[in-house]
């Protein structure tokens, strides 16, 4: 049976949702080694991580926590390009063993 990679945003936790934690360090995993091992996928994972997590405001206007479609909207090519990025490295490395199930670019791309 082959293992599902699904890409969904979410505060602070990276596009990349796979099924398992690490019990150790409580590290979201695909269980995938290539995939988790890739320093090219960790490092688009961190940025898109970081650019969502960005469109969040914390003790804003009196609210405890709101999100700014403004923003994310104005970041929407930078999203598109580093999702495309992150894609394109999955499937380069994909051996078969894995399916990919995007959730976020056609969202994306809607705004």
């Amino acid at each position: 049976m082959k293992e599902k990679i699904i890409i969904m945003l979410d505060w602070n936790a990276g596009p990349i949702w796979g099924n398992y934690i690490d019990p150790d360090t409580f590290k979201k995993s695909t269980g995938i080694d290539i995939v988790d091992n890739d320093e090219i996928i960790q490092e688009l994972n961190t940025q898109i991580c970081d650019l969502y997590t960005s469109y969040y405001d914390f003790d804003s206007d009196g609210e405890g926590c709101t999100f700014n479609r403004d923003r994310e909207k104005a970041d929407k090519s930078i999203m598109l390009e580093l999702l495309s990025k992150l894609i394109t490295r999955l499937n380069e490395l994909n051996d078969g063993s894995y399916e990919i199930e995007d959730r976020e670019t056609e969202r994306i791309k809607n705004l």
